[in-house]
């Protein structure tokens, strides 16, 4: 393999590709987006996100350990698809598809702001917005 290309090649390995674009978000530069990172549920949910997608347009997105996206300023929704996988040796002999359900459809993920990221909050704290503010966000500005 030539070196030319082969520093390109370790560089996004290591890096990463950043954020996943969602609908209507290519071409928009990255300081007029925002960043909303989803994490995978801990392993004492007993359920895991195997896709989400954003305000029931454009496609669904396989969650892994975790992804970034950007959203466009505003106010956005999330469906998710749930897996329940099968602990141990006897998980080998289970097809991942026959333990697949859909999740949650259209949750209020909130409003976000360009230049932010957000993280998903813990549901208490969405709840605490609804008492306090009246509004139902899951997302929450990222600490830095």
């Amino acid at each position: 393999m030539n070196a030319r290309y082969l520093a390109p090649l370790l560089i996004t390995l290591v890096v990463g590709c950043g954020p996943t674009h969602t609908a209507g978000t290519k071409g928009v530069a990255a300081k007029d987006l925002a960043v909303v990172s989803i994490p995978q549920l801990p392993d004492a949910a007993y359920v895991r996100i195997r896709a989400i997608q954003f305000d029931d347009a454009g496609d669904q997105y396989e969650i892994g350990d975790g992804r970034d996206f950007y959203l466009l300023p505003g106010d956005h929704t999330a469906s998710v698809t749930l897996i329940a996988p099968v602990p141990g040796p006897a998980g080998w002999f289970v097809p991942s598809s026959a333990l697949t359900f859909p999740g949650p459809k259209r949750l209020p993920l909130g409003s976000v702001t360009a230049g932010k990221t957000y993280e998903l909050a813990p549901s208490v704290e969405g709840f605490e917005g609804l008492l306090h503010g009246g509004g139902l966000s899951l997302v929450r500005e990222k600490a830095k």
